[in-house]
């Protein structure tokens, strides 16, 4: 048993409880400035296309942080990347508190700090969490492949109560600036001291050049399946962030702060609920299910945008959710399936760039439409989108991951491996 930072020992439960806090409080951390990025646009009077920034800045941090946080785990080691981007999450998370008086300069700043932080987190944490919960030969092929669900799970919980308590914060609570993003702080913090007791599982080091980009044996499922079901997951979600809140205040509605924090609780809770789903269904199901999800949810937003119509928010926010949820899931197994153990960070790397990439979308929906987006007509275009994915993954992807082998489920567990699994 792997002893803690003072030489006391630390069980393989605990650790995969510890490291999931750091998930938990690292997509806590990166959301809950969605209601106060609102806010701040609302009283400087920036207008939509410069809220849509605020959230391309956070995928700007992401690129280089995705592109190099796995391969840099895949040779020096998961511990080292981790603690050091929980780190990084807590000095930004200080950094746009402090945005009160550091004004728009602050809020840029810290949301692309931000991006290079959650990358490193959420991609190596994740292959970390999966080598915690064991190898596929040692006894438990079960608890390993729900390894992905749970880390999917335990961000998605993140992303959705870190809005909705800044989101009451900011709407009804005192100094909305300072208070709202101090509970993320304290997470942090937590999650970082918990971190001490994790054990390293690269102990085969591989000095040299990192092993950037997508491995050969997974290129055909990488073009074909894991890019466009990335696409999938936050392209949509965050409309629900940005381009519906903006247009339904315009439309009349008055807490739209409040209601940031419930979109983003529907988003990202039914995200969390349905991990489990994803692992039954298997990958070739999972897939294009998530894309169609998608697309009903714009169908429903569409209506929500219209004068009057914003109770459809929140059932819009919901599909889109449940289309996130399957294709984030889907899109980890997929990775975990298909790549070699020392390549595994450097695809799930490349993987989250098209995931991540969906905080640039609104962005350029506001460019590209202009006053247009007003009537909600763009958004019909982004659901047409949706339906051409899932035809792509119900067709190509389907076929790459026939040929690797990667389409089942995850196959029934043997009742030891069942014990065990709520240890997860």
């Amino acid at each position: 048993m792997p002893a803690g930072a003072y030489g006391s020992p630390v069980d393989p439960i605990r650790q995969r409880r510890r490291l999931l806090v750091a998930l938990f409080a690292t997509a806590v951390s990166t959301q809950s400035p969605s209601p106060l990025l609102l806010r701040y646009t609302d009283a400087l009077d920036l207008g939509a296309l410069v809220l849509t920034l605020f959230f391309a800045a956070y995928a700007v941090g992401l690129v280089p942080s995705l592109l190099l946080a796995g391969p840099l785990s895949d040779r020096d080691g998961r511990r080292r990347v981790v603690v050091g981007g929980v780190v990084a999450a807590l000095a930004c998370t200080l950094v746009l508190i402090a945005a009160d008086a550091g004004g728009v300069a602050f809020l840029v700043a810290g949301r692309v700090a931000q991006g290079l932080a959650s990358g490193a987190v959420f991609t190596v944490g994740t292959v970390w969490l999966r080598e915690l919960s064991g190898g596929d030969d040692d006894g438990a092929p079960g608890r390993v492949r729900r390894a992905a669900a749970v880390a999917s799970a335990a961000m998605a919980a993140g992303f959705a109560v870190g809005p909705l308590v800044a989101g009451l914060l900011v709407q009804w609570g005192p100094a909305p600036e300072l208070v709202s993003l101090l509970p993320s702080a304290v997470l942090l913090l937590v999650g970082l001291l918990g971190l001490r007791g994790v054990p390293e599982t690269m102990t085969d080091r591989r000095p040299g050049r990192l092993a950037l980009g997508v491995p050969p044996v997974a290129r055909r499922a990488f073009w074909a399946y894991l890019l466009p079901v990335g696409l999938t997951v936050y392209t949509y979600a965050v409309l629900s962030l940005t381009v519906f809140p903006l247009l339904v205040a315009g439309a009349g509605f008055d807490a739209v702060f409040a209601l940031v924090g419930a979109s983003a609780l529907l988003v990202q809770g039914s995200a969390a609920l349905v991990t489990p789903l994803a692992a039954k269904l298997g990958p070739a199901v999972s897939g294009p299910l998530a894309a169609v999800l998608a697309a009903c949810g714009c169908g429903l937003g569409y209506l929500a945008v219209q004068p009057g119509g914003w109770p459809w928010v929140l059932p819009a926010c919901l599909l889109i959710g449940l289309g996130e949820g399957l294709g984030m899931t889907s899109g980890v197994a997929v990775c975990d399936r298909v790549a070699p153990p020392d390549r595994r960070g450097a695809l799930l790397s490349a993987f989250y760039l098209p995931v991540y990439a969906g905080f640039v979308v609104p962005t350029v929906l506001a460019l590209v439409s202009g006053d247009a987006l007003r009537g909600g007509v763009p958004i019909l275009v982004l659901g047409a989108g949706g339906l051409l994915l899932g035809l792509v993954l119900a067709g190509p992807g389907r076929a790459a991951l026939r040929a690797a082998g990667a389409t089942t489920a995850v196959p029934p567990v043997p009742p030891r491996v069942v014990e065990a699994a709520p240890e997860l």
